[in-house]
């Protein structure tokens, strides 16, 4: 797998069951379990040319370490990207990428992962109006657990969660979503080699 590639698969349909949308109930967290409320199934769109089966999808190889250049000048970042999974949460039959409402009580998402090589990932969205390209997502990094559900709640996703804390400022959700993904971000220091499947994602939910 070459650092530069990204991955983009698309969910044709977002399930939100009613309790969920109204607030009761969980739609996720340690342990949660194949089915679990809040849960999204993974159904890749028709045409879709992306390594997936239904209910799981996997990545294997190695995410390449960004070199430092001798002569002091910025590592090419812009070069070794890294990787992402991603998928977008309201793509119309058309292929246009509409925004997705956050229904009232969904306060983030969970995801499982399973695998022998699980490298730090980036869990990120992205707000309507926002644009990746100018680093406008938010994201959160999750140092994930095989099989273990991970929670991210929207509140612990930042714009830019790689520079401090807090990122450069917090996540708008007040126009909707148009996607999600998992990234897996390239470094100076070492190179990533992953081997993993995603097998659930789903919604958190709370007062």
């Amino acid at each position: 797998m070459r650092a530069r590639t990204i991955k983009k698969l698309v969910l044709e349909r977002l399930v939100v069951s009613t309790s969920l949308a109204l607030g009761a109930g969980c739609g996720g967290g340690k342990g949660a379990a194949p089915g679990a409320p809040g849960e999204i199934p993974i159904v890749a769109a028709a045409g879709a040319d992306v390594p997936y089966r239904l209910g799981k999808i996997c990545l294997s190889g190695t995410v390449e370490m960004v070199p430092v250049p001798t002569d002091g000048s910025h590592p090419p970042y812009s070069d070794y990207w890294g990787i992402e999974l991603g998928f977008n949460l309201n793509q119309g039959a058309d292929a246009a990428k509409n925004p997705w409402p956050v229904p009232a009580g969904v306060t983030g998402f969970w995801f499982t992962v399973e695998g022998q090589m699980i490298p730090p990932i980036r869990f990120k969205t992205t707000p309507t109006g926002k644009d990746p390209a100018l680093e406008q997502d938010s994201c959160a990094a999750v140092y994930a657990n095989s099989g273990e559900a991970n929670d991210v709640p929207f509140a612990e996703m930042y714009v830019q969660c790689w520079d401090g804390p807090q990122g450069t400022g917090t996540t708008d959700v007040s126009n909707g979503l148009v996607d999600m993904g998992l990234q897996v971000a390239a470094v100076t220091g070492e190179a990533y080699p992953l081997d993993f499947c995603l097998t659930h994602v789903g919604v958190m939910t709370g007062p």
